[in-house]
């Protein structure tokens, strides 16, 4: 169903008024629809509503009229997952943008969804507090946004993941109703435990009006140590840094094409981030420097640990190309450096360009693999990614492919699940969206 300019000033317009119901084609959003449906016809309309108030009422009439809706913040995330079809409505949440409380003594933080990382983090800056989170797309990826797709980085090696740091939760429900979870202070036990359902589902059970976070103080000084070596050099020494008593932000491993120019060179390599106060600084990358002797390594202070981290994460989250595909994946973190180095060889065995890069504490990654030409022929994209599949499957793991030209898409499963919880999803987005109006087909098995 294409809703017709009628439905659209008798519903939409009296909520929000005019000027906030555009014309998608009218709009640079969503500059790349391709990437997003399945087919045609494309949705006619976008809606900003600019308070929880206005979007629940949105909600409401979808709901009423059974409308189909995709629901984004800046849309710097929505190639990933499942390509969606059929949609009525775009419902666009970056006008929800209000801090709405900052406790600096309790280092937490109350915000509406669509605020982005960046402008919280510009916010909190003069407390020196901020959101302990490094994502894909931090410059315009919202709170919203990051939730839905449990879209956290390197600094979950300390401190936890984007689950651990929400801690307050209001989302609106595809009836348009106002639900809640959690609280504001960290020591809140109040209710269920909706904020690790909402993280990750994808915008699937409901649409995500407001957060409240943990934050952490600035740290004084932040430096990173660079070691390469053999497969075996840095699988020894990943595993003896894991159990000393050493506390990086950041253990990264990363396959020798994706270590960045004028740092080190080797088979593999660990990038190794500390931020503390000066003192604990220098302590603990001596000791890193002992426990890496007879490999190449370096150290990057000040601007220069600040471009390589931005240099790594620039490598992998581009805007979407033809050419390129890019998987999120996890094997255990004992197999990190043998999947690494086996997936190098694999790379240079199909002749393609390929960057690994895992988060050594967690076992969990990101791939991204190029080549001319997949963008038009899926079949050696299709291979590839069964291939790796079965890797990380071997090693108990995962591999979705979140980022891939649409042809890919529709010739394989991006999510790949084999788990047993698929009929447990489907009942809870039962519960949620009984009519499946909330971004469909982008998540496992369909929802």
């Amino acid at each position: 169903m294409v809703l017709s300019t009628a439905a659209i000033s008798q519903q939409l317009i009296p909520i929000v008024g005019p000027e906030q119901v555009l014309l998608l084609s009218e709009t640079s959003l969503l500059s790349a629809p391709e990437q997003i449906f399945d087919q045609a016809p494309l949705p006619t309309y976008i809606v900003y509503p600019r308070t929880q108030a206005e979007l629940a009422a949105v909600m409401a009439v979808a709901h009423q009229q059974r409308w189909r809706l995709l629901v984004c913040g800046h849309a710097s995330k929505l190639h990933w997952g499942g390509l969606t079809q059929q949609i009525d409505l775009v419902v666009c949440t970056q006008g929800l943008q209000r801090v709405v409380a900052h406790a600096t003594g309790d280092l937490t933080v109350t915000v509406e969804a669509g605020l982005s990382l960046a402008a919280l983090q510009a916010k909190l800056a003069p407390f020196r507090q901020s959101v302990a989170l490094d994502p894909a797309y931090a410059e315009t990826a919202t709170l919203g946004g990051l939730i839905a797709t449990r879209d956290g980085g390197s600094l979950r090696h300390r401190y936890g993941s984007l689950r651990d740091m929400c801690i307050g939760i209001t989302f609106i429900r595809a009836d348009g109703q106002s639900a809640k979870a959690g609280g504001r202070v960290v020591k809140n036990v109040a209710g269920y435990d909706l904020m690790k359902l909402m993280t990750g589902a994808f915008g699937t059970l409901g649409v995500i009006a407001e957060v409240t976070l943990r934050l952490y103080p600035l740290p004084e000084v932040s430096t990173t140590v660079v070691i390469g070596g053999t497969e075996a050099d840095i699988t020894a020494l990943t595993r003896t840094l894991l159990k000393s008593t050493l506390t990086p932000m950041a253990v990264d491993l990363l396959s020798a094409a994706a270590i960045p120019s004028g740092t080190v060179e080797g088979e593999l390599a660990l990038a190794v981030r500390f931020q503390s106060v000066e003192e604990s600084v220098v302590a603990q990358c001596d000791r890193m420097f002992q426990l890496s002797q007879g490999c190449s390594s370096c150290t990057l202070s000040g601007d220069a640990d600040t471009e390589f981290w931005q240099q790594l994460t620039q490598q992998f989250w581009q805007a979407p190309q033809p050419s390129a595909l890019v998987c999120k994946f996890g094997v255990l973190p004992a197999q990190s450096t043998p999947f690494l180095a086996q997936f190098d060889r694999y790379c240079q065995q199909q002749q393609i360009a390929g960057w690994g890069r895992i988060y050594a504490g967690s076992g969990t990654g990101v791939l991204r693999l190029e080549q001319e030409g997949i963008g038009k022929n899926p079949s050696p994209g299709v291979e590839w990614i069964r291939e790796l599949r079965a890797h990380c499957q071997n090693a108990h793991g995962f591999l979705t492919v979140l980022d891939a030209p649409p042809v890919l898409k529709r010739s394989l499963d991006v999510w790949g699940y084999p788990g047993n919880a698929l009929a447990s999803m489907k009942q809870l987005k039962q519960q949620f969206d009984p009519h499946n109006i909330l971004n469909p087909d982008r998540f496992v098995g369909g929802i």
